[in-house]
């Protein structure tokens, strides 16, 4: 599980959307900062809102799916659909104009193997998946201005900290306070009944709520030490986690993966790759983001259609769960290892010009 978090270098690769930043020319840092102090306060009060909401009682199973299906479509797949512009920025210096040949055979070639994973393996690849995600998430969501130690000596190892804390929070909670939903929803992935799935989760998950509690009881009273002193961001941090933190636990597995997945993680990495596109505003950057991203969110749709038609004699549920949660971990291995060799080379790049 190494590869999922890699420690030399760590600042980089912790924030994904750092070599997004990085590449913002300066006319767009105003309008982004805008839009994501915006974002932050609306996304807050609609996460408790979804929160809360489920303390009144709990939506259908079949309308959870439609929202899943609808969300990742329209702001989940959209999110990792510039990926080849990525691929061709760190290629064409070395490949020209065929750069999307080795782009394409290593993009698909890996999203494949995930995927024929799945088929060998698949409660390996489960865990794969859990972990790969938690740590992907976890590092998109550290600002390493505002993480643990930043600007000291150990401005790196507090990132990481912070990252684990930030990863925990989206997978334990879910875990601890939801065994059996989440027990029935990884019985569609995997050859476990649900009771022996719950059986596994109800003796680890206690253990990990702990120590996940722990961690993110330092990086909580890291950020409100940082609000009380008026240090910018640091109540939008904190005021994100509690929100967070309260969904997680209080709202069924698959609505707080919706909520923050798509409303969260997804919209921050697109809004950094639509400024980078056009940084003129957020009207026209929205525009161009558009324009470059469906045809390969299309392309992503209809690949997902032809596998839910594949899948053998099973519930539609089921299907939909093994569609979306499978191909969700076939794109998710290619983008970040994108992600990382963004910031890896954006790294190395601010190196050089600094010397």
């Amino acid at each position: 599980m190494r590869s999922f978090a890699p420690l030399p270098n760590v600042q980089p690769a912790l924030q994904p959307g750092s070599h997004l930043r990085s590449g913002l020319r300066s006319g767009s840092a105003s309008w982004v900062g805008d839009v994501e102090r915006n974002h932050a306060a609306l996304a807050t009060l609609l996460t408790f809102a979804v929160a809360f909401a489920h303390l009144f009682g709990a939506l259908p199973a079949t309308v959870e799916l439609f929202f899943l299906v609808t969300a990742i479509t329209a702001f989940g797949l959209p999110h990792g659909a510039l990926d080849y512009l990525s691929g061709r920025s760190l290629l064409q210096s070395t490949f020209g104009d065929w750069w999307f040949v080795p782009f394409g055979v290593g993009y698909i070639g890996l999203a494949g193997l995930v995927v024929a994973t799945w088929l060998v393996a698949p409660l390996a690849s489960l865990l794969a998946f859990l972990l790969m995600s938690a740590a992907h998430f976890g590092a998109g969501d550290v600002n390493p201005r505002l993480a643990l130690g930043a600007g000291g000596r150990f401005s790196s190892q507090g990132a990481v900290f912070e990252a684990v804390g930030r990863g925990s929070l989206i997978l334990i909670p879910l875990l601890h306070f939801h065994p059996e939903a989440a027990s029935t929803l990884f019985a569609h992935l995997v050859p476990m009944s649900p009771s022996e799935l719950y059986a596994a989760i109800t003796s680890a998950s206690p253990h990990l709520f702990v120590v996940s509690g722990a961690v993110l009881a330092v990086v909580m009273a890291h950020h409100l030490g940082g609000w009380a002193e008026g240090t910018p961001g640091h109540a939008q941090v904190a005021l994100e986690i509690g929100a967070l933190a309260a969904l997680f636990p209080l709202a069924p597995p698959l609505v707080a993966f919706i909520v923050y997945f798509c409303l969260w993680h997804s919209f921050r990495h697109s809004l950094w790759q639509a400024a980078k596109l056009d940084p003129s505003g957020p009207h026209a950057a929205f525009q161009a983001f558009v324009r470059r991203a469906w045809p390969t969110t299309g392309a992503a749709f209809l690949m997902a259609v032809v596998g839910y038609a594949l899948i053998g004699a099973q519930s539609s549920d089921a299907k939909i769960i093994q569609v979306v949660f499978v191909g969700l971990s076939a794109l998710t291995a290619p983008h970040i290892v994108l992600s990382w060799l963004a910031s890896r080379t954006a790294s190395v790049s601010a190196t050089t010009n600094l010397r």
